[in-house]
């Protein structure tokens, strides 16, 4: 008799923890954004941003990319919410022009990541302009 509960019991658990782990798969996980590592980049040079290594944890995609100025150096704060690129194809991009004099300081630039369910994540990396 103790054997049938123990066995019976074993099975509830099974079935139970079966349907735990279908409702784990079942959850659509939101987007993992990457803006890559932080960067230090001379005046003169442009800039590249990557974010291809962002990552749709349930199997989608990634459809769509913004950057983002979250904070500026001192004198530059009118940058703040300024956003830099933005798109379905903006993962990988380089600025059209060279950094300038008054760019110089430390920017925090926001990657937002948007997947083909409509979930977003964000990521930040910093940005360092040096003389």
């Amino acid at each position: 008799m103790q054997t049938r509960m123990v066995r019976r019991a074993l099975h509830l658990l099974m079935v139970l923890a079966a349907m735990l782990a279908g409702c784990a798969l079942a959850t659509k996980a939101p987007p993992v954004a990457n803006a890559g590592p932080d960067m230090t980049v001379r005046v003169g040079e442009r800039v590249s941003y990557d974010g291809s290594q962002s990552v749709d944890l349930d199997g989608g995609e990634i459809v769509y990319y913004q950057w983002k100025v979250t904070a500026a150096p001192e004198g530059r704060e009118e940058e703040v919410g300024r956003v830099l690129r933005e798109g379905e194809d903006a993962a990988v991009w380089t600025t059209e022009s060279a950094l300038a004099n008054e760019d110089v300081g430390e920017w925090v630039i926001e990657l937002k990541v948007t997947d083909d369910e409509g979930q977003s994540a964000t990521d930040e990396m910093m940005l360092t302009a040096i003389p």
